[in-house]
């Protein structure tokens, strides 16, 4: 048997041992999940399903947390499992490439750090250098959990190595992980908030305010919006009055890979994107003062994911189980350009969102960051995919790509939205790094 099925096997077994033992903590779990969910607005509900939720929440049942919980203990064996063999699993990943090469400490970091930081912490966020952020945070699904940064097979992309993720990972420094984290704690050494270690979002003093998680869609950033704005008050490293706080959120990749297809019209699928989006940034600015949101803007994955060549039998099947919506041998040609479409007017929801009046306040912006819509499959000089970039489920980010992203990310808040890069192939880690110049030290927030 192949270590993947062996692993499969285990799997089913725990979580089968999991199931039989959960009763004998349920009480005891159950009334610290109402306690919290009722801290911030949410009631679980006895599961009926005749009863339509007419809420702004979405409904949540006693099947859902048991659920829930039964997933967490999955994934937290998994990935203490990986835990066990990191150092086996970073080797393993250097030598396919997958890790963005080390800068040698004789290298400087790109930028000069004269007046990266206000004396006096600005008022206005049209002032905000990259130093005065205090506070740096992440929201969405398992692209920012950091699922499947290292791998041996595709059922590593269970395992959430948060403390790499591109967002909110701030393992060691940017010169062996290049993260938006580690970059900003270049400028501001007492940046909190990024990710400490590979850890599940449920174990705060690890993963601090970097709540992604797999499986999350665009109906959920409510919920984890008032996760955050919880987690924020109740950190006593936070100054939610006098703190600059920097939250990226990226959502969209569950929608369109595994829901889009199941609405009768996707338009209104759309449409509730958009809603989703203005209820939870409504909710982030009315109640978090000196907020910055980046808004990544979701990839093209009908486009990213069409060229691929050489796929693996695992990778066969993970695509068709997780994309559906978008990977599947049974789309016509019109259904093809249908969700292209819907893809495309996601994006541009997004956009537009993001460049709303009553998103741009004093202490409060938006910057939507289109950096990866044009995203395609990367390609060797020889024709053949570049599989360096993906985890090994061929879906998931390996740690180069997050390296990448990151830096696309940084570079993307230093400029305005006509010179936001949009490239279609991801230039490697350090090639171009745009730093604060002494005519520009600003961050760019307001859309131009």
């Amino acid at each position: 048997m192949s270590n993947m099925y062996r692993n499969i096997f285990a799997l089913f077994v725990l979580m089968l041992i999991a199931s039989t033992n959960a009763g004998a903590h349920r009480n005891r779990r159950e009334n610290r999940s109402d306690r919290f969910l009722a801290s911030i607005g949410l009631k679980v509900r006895r599961y009926n399903p005749r009863q339509l939720d007419s809420h702004d929440l979405p409904l949540y049942t006693n099947i859902d947390r048991d659920l829930r919980q039964l997933l967490l203990t999955a994934r937290g064996t998994t990935l203490n499992w990986a835990m066990q063999n990191i150092e086996s699993l970073n080797q393993r990943s250097k030598r396919e490439g997958k890790m963005q090469k080390v800068v040698p400490s004789q290298v400087s970091f790109p930028c000069p750090l004269n007046n990266t930081r206000s004396p006096i912490a600005p008022t206005s966020v049209e002032r905000l250098r990259p130093g005065d952020i205090d506070i740096i945070a992440a929201i969405g699904d398992s692209l920012s959990a950091g699922n499947g940064i290292m791998s041996t097979t595709a059922f590593d992309m269970l395992n959430e190595f948060r403390g790499l993720a591109f967002s909110g990972g701030g393992i060691a420094d940017w010169r062996t992980y290049l993260t938006l984290p580690n970059i900003l704690k270049v400028f501001n050494p007492k940046l909190y908030g990024y990710a400490t270690g590979n850890s599940l979002v449920v174990n705060h003093q690890v993963s601090h305010l970097s709540i992604a998680e797999p499986m999350i869609m665009s109906r959920d950033l409510l919920y984890q919006a008032r996760v955050l704005i919880d987690l924020m008050r109740r950190d006593p490293h936070v100054d939610l009055q006098r703190h600059w706080k920097l939250l990226t959120v990226f959502v969209g990749n569950n929608d369109l890979c595994s829901d889009i297809c199941y609405w009768n019209d996707p338009q209104s699928a759309v449409d509730q994107h958009a809603r989703d989006l203005r209820k939870a940034f409504r909710l982030l600015r009315d109640n978090v003062p000196r907020l910055l949101i980046n808004l990544i803007v979701a990839p093209n994955i009908q486009l990213t994911m069409s060229r691929l060549t050489g796929i693996s039998l695992q990778c066969f099947m993970v695509h068709r189980l997780a994309c559906n919506c978008l990977i599947s041998d049974r789309l016509s040609s019109a259904q093809r350009r249908q969700r292209q479409e819907t893809i495309h007017r996601w994006q541009q929801v997004d956009l537009a969102i993001a460049r709303l009046p009553e998103f741009q306040r004093k202490d409060f912006a938006i910057i939507a960051h289109p950096m990866i819509t044009n995203m395609t499959t990367p390609m060797l000089p020889n024709g053949e995919t570049d599989w360096r970039l993906f985890s090994h489920d061929c879906f998931h980010f390996s740690q180069r790509t997050h390296a990448m992203v990151s830096n696309l990310l940084w570079n993307s808040m230093l400029l305005p939205d006509d010179q936001k890069p949009k490239p279609n192939v991801l230039p490697q880690p350090f090639q171009w790094f745009r730093c604060p110049s002494e005519d520009q030290p600003y961050l760019v927030v307001r859309p131009s």
